[in-house]
């Protein structure tokens, strides 16, 4: 019924131990008076160093092997992070003196310097334990070394454990600095391997020729379910039908003059003719001379990377580009791709992006179990997130495909967990929804994601149902509620245990693989060549074009940072930190309040019935594990899905007022 092409995400997991420094803001302000009702630098069981879950007894299989060769970045601590932390909260807050006065790369360094010598400390250090600098920047220097050399200079036993199917390897123990480098180090990542943000999923759906155009176009002719009468399969939205129901063409905006940056691993061979086919399917217009760029590595390492990760890489990057163009057809697109799926590899992208400025926007479409990464790992991401909003930048990441992660094959958790690192407060986790719309695409109604499979059973369906996918959301346990949640988020969801947490999703978009986006691309197989220079390219054989109906919250992320690129065109200015923005907008008709049971139904949620080789399948929608969609501010859908007047909301609030 459905082949759901796995995008592995395979990240090294952050080792790290936060150095605390005092001092004050730029407008005298510290961290502890905000105007807003305080900060966010601190997760919420404070700056101790934490294992992921995995790393335990029973799965420990030994030390790892010395000889093995791994490469770190070690970033550096700026001489007053809290002082960082609250410019990049003023500069997002409505109402602050500082908001929207974003620095450029140059001023934020000047404004932000590291600790004075920390650049020269760390290089010496690593010089003296016989490390090989591989490259170095402001911000932060990246090594190659043994197992061996980092447990002799970290003072730390790495071992083996068996996690996910895979064997990763973790530190024991906090790991410790000389004396006189400590101060000078914010984070190490590189110490840990897993995919404490992996396993995004493009959920695909099969060819059908009697699918609909929208949702009850075609009745399914098989039995009603709970919900009453099912709908045939759609088609998959075109991107008209998606501008249109969110509001993008009545606005007139397609986001001319906005640079969006999408980062994924690897990338496609035929991503510019794919794209350009499939606009000229859609009626859009086809990627102009300099609208699209592309920065990829010339060959990747043979012994970190496979042709059927590339494979299922080029898949994301084409939803994503696709959907980002869908929303925003004029706005250029800037494509990081990967050499790998190590989470150093990640944060360079990220790094040249902040670093050079270039880009307003940073759609992700990854995420995974927050309780499957290190605790520790939020520190170099937290810099580069601040960094970003001080420069005027925002990070959007997906919250997952798997519902609180307790269901499913993928990364299951014995407790529920949300998505990081779209649980950072730093950046923008968005969630998924149902649509609707009618024959002109005009939104009809949204529900949230959760789509669950009942087999036909004699003229009825089964009682018992099979998880099919579900935005991801819930309660963190890695980070304290930020400002621009309180008075919004239910203390019913963020204090279930008498604390403040952080809960997911803050927005929402289509992401239903039933209601989902219609993409093109090439499809086929990779297959590895060597390349001059010891490593390997990946080429595609034997591809085929087709147009599937795909979701996921790796769609519902690059239309979302679709909308932003709109509303950025229409008010003049880049959003920089949108949160407390998003925020203020709630409650508001910036943004479609989701709601369980659509009016727009009867008052029941939408079904889906087909035939399959095996059977009649009835597919009920949201039925999302734990989480549950209600009015108002939810675990599934955030503050809701934006609307026409979220694009014009910047134009008519220039001071966010």
């Amino acid at each position: 019924m459905i082949g759901a092409i796995a995008v592995v995400l395979a990240v090294t997991v952050t080792v790290v131990v936060v150095v605390t420094h005092g001092g004050s803001s730029k407008n005298g302000k510290t961290s502890s008076d905000s105007a807003s009702g305080g900060t966010m630098a601190a997760p919420a069981n404070g700056h101790s160093w934490t294992p992921p879950a995995w790393a335990n007894p029973a799965n420990d299989i030994g030390p790892a092997n010395p000889k093995t060769v791994v490469t770190g970045q070690v970033w550096f601590a700026k001489a007053k992070p809290q002082n960082m932390a609250q410019y990049a909260q003023e500069v997002g807050t409505p109402g602050d003196p500082n908001y929207h006065k974003f620095l450029t790369s140059d001023a934020f360094s000047s404004t932000f310097s590291t600790g004075q010598g920390a650049g020269q400390a760390v290089t010496a250090w690593v010089q003296q334990d016989g490390m090989k600098i591989v490259n170095q920047d402001s911000e932060s220097i990246t090594v190659s070394t043994t197992i061996a050399k980092v447990e002799d200079a970290l003072k730390v036993q790495i071992h083996r454990y068996k996690h996910d199917g895979r064997v990763d390897i973790a530190p024991t123990t906090q790991p410790q600095y000389p004396a006189n480098v400590g101060d000078y180090v914010s984070a190490v990542t590189g110490l840990t391997t897993s995919s404490p943000v992996g396993r995004a999923s493009m959920w695909v759906g099969a060819d059908n020729p009697l699918c609909s155009r929208y949702y009850g176009q075609r009745p399914s002719g098989l039995p009603a379910g709970p919900d009453g009468a099912s709908s045939q399969l759609l088609c998959g939205y075109t991107a008209q039908q998606l501008r249109t129901a969110y509001g993008a063409t009545a606005s007139g905006m397609t986001g001319q003059g906005v640079t969006i940056a999408v980062v994924d691993a690897y990338a496609s061979p035929t991503i510019v003719a794919d794209v350009n086919r499939w606009s000229r399917e859609m009626g859009l217009p086809e990627l102009k001379q300099g609208q699209f760029k592309q920065y990829v590595p010339q060959f990747y390492d043979p012994a970190k990377t496979s042709a059927s990760d590339a494979a299922g890489w080029w898949g994301e990057e084409t939803l994503d580009i696709e959907a980002v163009h869908a929303m925003a057809p004029d706005a250029k697109i800037v494509y990081y791709g990967s050499p790998s799926t190590d989470t150093a590899d990640f944060y360079q992208s990220f790094q040249k992006i902040i670093s050079g400025q270039t880009a307003d926007i940073v759609s992700n479409s990854w995420s995974g179990p927050e309780l499957g990464t290190d605790q520790s790992a939020v520190a170099a991401g937290q810099q580069i997130y601040q960094q970003g909003a001080v420069e005027g930048i925002n990070f959007n990441f997906s919250t997952g495909d798997n519902g609180d992660f307790t269901v499913g094959d993928k990364q299951k958790m014995p407790n529920p967990s949300v998505g990081y690192p779209a649980s950072d407060p730093w950046v923008t986790g968005v969630g998924g929804t149902s649509l609707g719309t009618d024959a002109s695409g005009a939104y009809k109604w949204e529900t949230g994601w959760g789509s669950m499979d009942y087999p036909g059973n004699g003229n009825g369906w089964s009682a018992q149902g099979q998880f099919d996918g579900a935005g991801g959301g819930g309660v963190s346990v890695m980070f304290q509620q930020p400002p621009y949640q309180v008075g919004v988020v239910p203390d019913a969801l963020a204090k279930p245990d008498g604390q403040s947490h952080r809960v997911l999703p803050d927005v929402s978009m289509d992401a239903d693989l039933y209601t989902g986006m219609d993409v093109g691309m090439t499809v086929g197989n990779a297959v590895a060549r060597p390349s001059a220079d010891g490593g390997v390219t990946y080429a595609l054989a034997g591809g085929s074009w087709k147009d599937e109906p795909v979701g996921g919250t790796s769609l519902a992320c690059p239309l979302f940072s679709g909308m932003e690129a709109l509303a950025v065109q229409s008010g003049g200015s880049p959003l920089g930190f949108a949160n407390p923005v998003l925020y203020k907008q709630y409650n508001s008709s910036s943004f479609h309040d989701v709601m369980p049971n659509p009016a727009a139904l009867g008052g029941h949620e939408p079904s889906f019935a087909f035939d399959t080789n095996q059977g009649p399948i009835l597919v009920r929608e949201d039925q999302n594990t734990s989480l549950k969609t209600t009015q108002g501010f939810d675990d599934i859908t955030g503050i809701g899905s934006p609307a026409q007047a979220f694009i014009t909301w910047f134009k008519d609030h220039p001071n966010g007022q």
